[in-house]
């Protein structure tokens, strides 16, 4: 761990970035600075914070992200790719488990040196307002990466200074309440000292961090008490909440497609996203593009071999008139997209599996400025956006009751349908339930990479239903062959030797492993190449002395 620790640290020294024009991560400080001086302005302070956004991620971005937060939660499946992760048979020898782990501690430690340098390097010429706000984003950043890690592999190791790790690297993990009540100490000073509207386009806001407050006491309120949630952290999840939905100003985009395209990066409903630099060196390029298309027809021609396609028991959670979200995020049959392959008139997928569609924006030629190249995607990847604050008030307003009929939490739930829906159907609920928020949350956020985090959350509230769902969500069963009917609902199927539709799962391409999900799976192995460096991830975690 001392290595890669020590590797993270000299990242940061890296932080002149190539960018696009007008992006806050090309802006640089001019002149020349030493490692003691170099913050010498507020600008060289900002430039200090970009790679915050883009490169401590990298690691996990590049493809863990896939695994740990989607085909986990069976938003989609290839027996391909890693398939582990969706059958539950991952072990600690996973590259990319240890990737993830790796890419968050670049998170904390690039923040880490980023608050200690803000304390000990600034000249006379930085203002206090800057300082501050530098501060907070990297206190909002450190929190989300031990937020991810929480839910990823419960107990973690809380470092607040960089050189106590380098001096010992064998330090112990710290226990679960701990580590949730440090990322509620980050984000409290990040929603304190963040401004409400970003100085630059993609910088985080107070709301960001409101946000983020929200989702952890919602987490935290249920988070192995028994399977009652506590009054007092559902309480200020509404109140984190509604402040966001409330007084923001900000709206949900009228499009829900609009949210994976590339001219609608950073849009009112991003509340806080990695930055990634279009066309981008390795590092701090969006390297997911080839791994979600199935098809390079679908990208401009230039390379791309995902296997990865719509999970049946995922394809099954959308309702007849929800087509708009279902097409924006997996190619069905018929489906057309005018804004891909634009110089034939657009694209009409004529196939019949079910291949992931958000993510994939088209190519270079299409309306991405040229910014599309193999393994260079120029979407951002979003950390939070407005609608799952949304359902993360709705779901604080339910609480510990068995349904909820009234109520701006109810209200703002209905808001997301309305969108989904496109204002058709029966998307007006009148009451909703836990297995209604669990299902919209699904279907709102399938395919970026956040899915599987909020069902730990809701193991640790609820594990023996959570548990039960787990096992019957047909995992590993995967729709390589869809038909519509003459309403336009989907069925999912495979061809017999004649070419004949067979519907069921005798004819779904099926799990090659017995998959029976028990308490023991829920949390993630440590890595074992650090479990070799730090033995003490094998014990007990211990209380976390906290310096606020």
């Amino acid at each position: 761990m001392k290595n890669k620790i020590l590797s993270t640290l000299l990242v940061f020294v890296g932080i002149y970035l190539s960018g696009c024009k007008d992006s806050f991560l090309d802006r640089t400080p001019e002149s020349s600075y030493t490692a003691d001086n170099f913050y010498a302005s507020d600008e060289a302070l900002e430039a200090a914070t970009a790679p915050l956004y883009n490169r401590a991620w990298f690691d996990y971005n590049s493809r863990p992200i896939m695994y740990l937060g989607s085909t986990r939660a069976n938003d989609f499946y290839s027996p391909w790719a890693f398939p582990e992760f969706t059958t539950f048979q991952v072990t600690a020898l996973s590259e990319d488990l240890a990737n993830a782990w790796k890419s968050f501690y670049s998170v904390i430690t690039i923040a880490n040196q980023t608050i200690n340098d803000v304390n000990t390097k600034c000249t006379a010429d930085v203002s206090e307002e800057a300082k501050v706000k530098a501060i907070a984003e990297s206190r909002l950043m450190r929190a989300c990466a031990y937020f991810y890690m929480v839910r990823a592999w419960g107990p973690v190791i809380i470092i607040e200074d960089n050189q106590k790790i380098v001096d010992n690297p064998v330090l112990p993990l710290n226990r679960e309440e701990d580590v949730f009540q440090f990322i509620i100490n980050d984000l409290t000073y990040a929603s304190e000292n963040l401004p409400e509207t970003a100085s630059q386009q993609g910088r985080a806001t107070r709301w960001g961090a409101e946000g983020m407050l929200a989702k952890v006491y919602l987490a935290r309120s249920g988070w192995k008490k028994g399977g009652q949630r506590d009054e007092g952290d559902l309480e200020l999840a509404r109140q984190y909440a509604a402040d966001v939905c409330d007084n923001s100003g900000l709206e949900l985009l009228p499009n829900y497609e609009d949210l994976f395209k590339y001219k609608f990066n950073n849009n009112e409903e991003s509340l806080l996203a990695m930055q990634w630099v279009p066309l981008g060196e390795w590092g701090v390029c969006n390297t997911l593009l080839s791994e979600l298309a199935f098809s390079p027809e679908v990208v401009g021609g230039v390379s791309a071999w995902s296997g990865f396609y719509g999970g049946i028991d995922m394809l099954e959670q959308y309702e007849l008139a929800d087509t708009l979200r279902r097409n924006a995020t997996f190619f069905t049959n018929g489906s057309y997209y005018p804004y891909i392959c634009m110089a034939d008139g657009g694209y009409t997928y004529t196939g019949t599996g079910t291949p992931i569609k958000k993510g994939v924006p088209g190519g270079p030629d299409d309306d991405n400025d040229g910014y599309v190249a193999a393994m260079n995607s120029p979407l951002n990847t979003y950390i939070l956006r407005l609608a799952d604050v949304y359902l993360t008030y709705a779901e604080a307003c339910l609480g510990n009751n068995e349904s909820l009929s009234s109520g701006p939490g109810l209200e703002y739930f209905n808001k997301v349908r309305y969108r989904g829906f496109n204002g058709k159907g029966s998307w007006r609920k009148s009451s909703i339930t836990f297995d209604d928020i669990i299902k919209e949350r699904r279907i709102e956020h399938c395919a970026e990479f956040s899915n599987w985090y909020d069902m730990v959350s809701w193991y640790c509230w609820q594990p023996q239903k959570m548990l039960s769902y787990f096992n019957n969500q047909k995992r590993g069963y995967r729709a390589d062959v869809t038909i519509k009917d003459k309403q336009g609902y989907l069925h999912f199927g495979n061809r017999d030797s004649e070419g004949n539709f067979q519907e069921g799962p005798d004819h779904w391409t099926a799990p090659t492993v017995e998959i029976n999900i028990t308490d023991n799976d829920i949390f993630l192995p440590y890595p074992e190449s650090d479990v070799i460096q730090n033995p003490l991830l094998k014990e007990e975690p211990v209380p976390y002395t906290f310096n606020e």
